[in-house]
C-alpha cells in the first residue's frame, strides 16, 4: 500500500509539468530554477523574472541486459523503460549555447525474460530457474520504480537542436517480481515484493533532440538487484524522448 501511494504521488507531481531548456544569445552567467508549473530565471546583468510553465518531457525505451550472470537473459524486445524527467530542475548557463542542468524525475523499468523465470526463495534471495515441466511460459519480470537525478551538459547547435550528456543518479525505493505461465490452459501468476533491489546506482545518459523529438541512450553498470540477494545483471537503454 505504501509503495502504491508513492507511485501515485509521483504521477500526480509529474503531470503538473516539467521544463525544457531554451537557448538564446545571452551571455553566460544566467540561471533558471523550476518547480512544477513555476519557473524562476535570471539572465546575466538583469533582474529575476518569474514565468509559469506547462512544458514536459516523456521517454520510452527498450532495455538490454549487460554483464548478466548465467541463467539471466533479459529480452530487449520485451523489456522497456518509461520516464517522466526533470520534474524539478535547476540550470546554469556556462556558455553562449551551453548549460549545466540538475534535475529530478520518475523512472519505471520492466526487465523481462521468457526462457527462464525469477523466483523468490523463503530466505529472500532471488534466483532464476526453469519453468515447471509441461507449462507454457508467458514472461517473468523484475519491475523497478526510481527517482532519477541527472546532471547533464547541454549544447545547442541552434534553437531547435541540442545534444546532452552526463551522469545520472538513481534512487530505487521499490521493486517487484512477477511471473506468468500457462498450465493445462490456465494462467498461473507468481508475484513477490521486497526483492532487495539495489537502492542507489549511477549511470550515464546521452541524447540528441531536434524540434522536441529525440533519441537517447543510457548505460548503468550497477546491478539491478543487491549482489547479496539476487543474480547479477546491469542495463543499457535506447529509446525516444519527446519534449512538449
Amino acid at each position: 500500500m505504501k509503495s502504491t501511494k508513492k507511485i501515485i504521488a509521483g504521477i500526480l507531481l509529474a503531470t503538473l509539468g516539467v521544463s525544457t531548456v531554451v537557448a538564446d544569445d545571452n551571455n553566460p552567467g544566467g540561471w533558471d530554477f523550476e518547480i512544477p508549473g513555476l519557473r524562476v530565471s535570471k539572465a546575466a546583468n538583469s533582474k529575476t523574472t518569474v514565468k509559469y510553465s506547462v512544458s514536459s518531457s516523456f521517454s520510452f525505451g527498450f532495455i538490454g541486459g549487460v554483464s548478466q550472470d548465467p541463467g539471466v537473459g533479459i529480452n530487449m524486445g520485451q523489456s522497456f523503460e518509461i520516464e517522466w524527467g526533470d520534474v524539478i530542475n535547476g540550470e546554469i548557463r556556462v556558455g553562449r549555447k551551453d548549460f549545466l542542468r540538475l534535475g529530478m524525475g520518475f523512472d519505471w523499468r520492466n526487465y523481462r525474460m521468457t526462457d527462464r523465470m525469477f523466483v523468490k526463495e523463503p530466505d529472500g534471495k532471488i534466483l532464476t530457474c526453469d519453468y515447471p515441466a509441461g507449462t507454457e511460459p508467458k514472461f517473468s519480470r523484475i519491475h523497478t520504480f526510481s527517482l532519477s537525478f541527472p546532471l547533464k551538459y547541454y549544447h545547442y547547435f541552434n534553437k531547435k537542436m541540442f545534444f546532452a550528456i552526463g551522469p545520472e543518479l538513481y534512487i530505487t525505493p521499490w521493486a517487484s517480481l512477477k511471473t506468468k505461465y500457462y498450465e493445462n490452459g490456465e494462467e498461473k501468476k507468481i508475484t513477490a515484493g521486497n526483492i532487495h533491489e539495489n537502492t542507489v546506482s549511477l549511470g550515464i545518459g546521452a541524447e540528441i533532440n531536434i524540434h522536441h523529438i529525440g533519441i537517447y541512450y543510457k548505460y548503468n553498470p550497477f546491478n539491478v538487484l543487491s549482489s547479496s540477494f539476487g543474480p547479477g545483471f546491469a542495463s543499457m537503454t535506447t529509446g525516444i524522448k519527446i519534449a512538449f
